[in-house]
């Protein structure tokens, strides 16, 4: 017959046991706590349709396209801007020259929906085929620029590689993206209109400047690659009086009726926009919008580069305005607050130069949202009840 044990043995077995049950639990509901995994992202958007594409927040690039200059420039700006500091003030300090952007379409496959180019005009072609600093440091050449037709570059003779040195070939990686991605979300650029010589010595090329003519010769290369998938002003205006009265009344299209198109506008002030609206008065035909025009009739695209304290943005958001606004505008020493003050301003455009994926200067600094696209519903217009995160989600394909 079985012997069992003493009644202390088996008390000390049911104790430990008991012990071990008690302490497994506690780690399982701390494990819970603790360890749960990040929330699954939708994989289908949802409620798309009652949400006006100003309605997201769209993460993206300030100049898009750059290049930075070789080390030798970079070393040779450095002796310029000791000998002459006024240069580093005209916008070729080195320190801020040197950084460079993925391709559009590597920035587009991580997710960035908005972006910035630098045009120039270039009518006859090869004006910006043989830079400057080309020349004196035996350095090569840009190609693809030889032939008529817009060019993308940052500075004239100094910063002048680019990804995508033309609009059509930058243009041209937009549309294979969305051939291959129909149901993206809105894709915003900027253009900003080059026409300023540089400072002596470097004024060598002349520069063309954005005049009608030359204008309508960008609106041409838009509607030769997009023309088929553009948000216009005719569109947004529809049968109100003006763009201004149709953004802050009827509004804008719906996210899904914005899904696989693109929407353009003009980065400047001044000049170049009167110009435009001399093409296009009140924007009627235009392919572009402008950034500028507070308080016009042909206000719809709103440009507030610095969100100060993200007053301004906020009441010109909750007006209906679409807004652009930058999270950093220095390269050296970013500010973690203007990036934050920018995000929660309700800007819809947020340009930065450190977004997801390219970290640069070992700074840590970056700005990005936990999703694979970088968009979200918009902090100052919506509430988890009005606009879930389905909707800024695209079908993984």
């Amino acid at each position: 017959m079985f012997d069992a044990p003493p009644y202390s043995e088996r008390t000390g077995a049911s104790v430990r046991r008991t012990a071990v049950l008690a302490v497994a639990g506690i780690v399982a509901v701390l494990g819970a706590c603790t360890m749960q995994p990040p929330p699954v992202e939708p994989a289908v958007p949802e409620g798309d349709d009652l949400v006006g594409m100003n309605e997201l927040q769209y993460l993206g690039t300030h100049n898009s396209y750059i290049v930075k200059p070789s080390v030798g420039l970079l070393n040779l700006l450095k002796i310029g801007a000791s000998l002459f500091p006024d240069l580093a003030g005209s916008g070729l300090d080195p320190a801020q020259l040197d950084y460079s952007h993925r391709p559009l379409s590597q920035q587009l496959s991580s997710g960035l929906r908005t972006f910035e180019l630098d045009l120039f005009a270039d009518p006859e072609g090869g004006r910006f085929a043989s830079p400057l600093a080309a020349e004196l440091l035996n350095e090569p050449y840009p190609t693809g620029v030889d032939q008529p037709g817009t060019k993308v570059l940052h500075i004239q003779e100094i910063n002048y590689l680019s990804t995508c040195p033309t609009l059509v070939a930058c243009l041209g990686e937009l549309r294979t993206f969305s051939d291959a991605n129909p149901a993206h979300l809105p894709i915003i650029v900027n253009l900003e209109m080059k026409e300023d010589a540089l400072p002596a010595p470097f004024d060598v090329t002349p520069i063309t400047p954005f005049d009608t003519t030359q204008l309508a010769v960008v609106e041409s290369e838009i509607a030769s690659v997009l023309g088929d998938r553009l948000i216009t002003p005719d569109e947004v205006r529809g049968d109100a009086a003006d763009l201004s009265t149709a953004v802050t009344t009827t509004g804008w299209p719906s996210v899904a009726d914005a899904r696989g198109r693109f929407l353009f506008f003009v980065d400047n002030p001044g000049a170049v926009q009167d110009r435009y609206l001399d093409l296009h008065p009140n924007l009627q035909g235009a392919l572009m919008f402008t950034s500028a025009g507070f308080g016009a009739p042909h206000a719809g695209v709103l440009k507030v580069n610095d969100p100060g304290d993200g007053t301004e943005i906020r009441s010109l958001v909750e007006q209906g305005y679409l807004v652009r606004t930058r999270a950093d505008a220095d390269v050296v020493n970013p500010s973690v607050s203007q990036r934050d003050r920018a995000l929660t301003s309700g800007g819809q455009v947020v340009h930065s130069d450190f977004p997801k994926g390219e970290p640069k200067f070992g700074t840590g600094y970056v700005v990005e949202f936990p999703t694979r696209v970088q968009a979200r519903c918009n902090p100052v217009l919506t509430t988890p009840e009005t606009c879930g995160p389905a909707v800024a989600v695209e079908p993984a394909l």
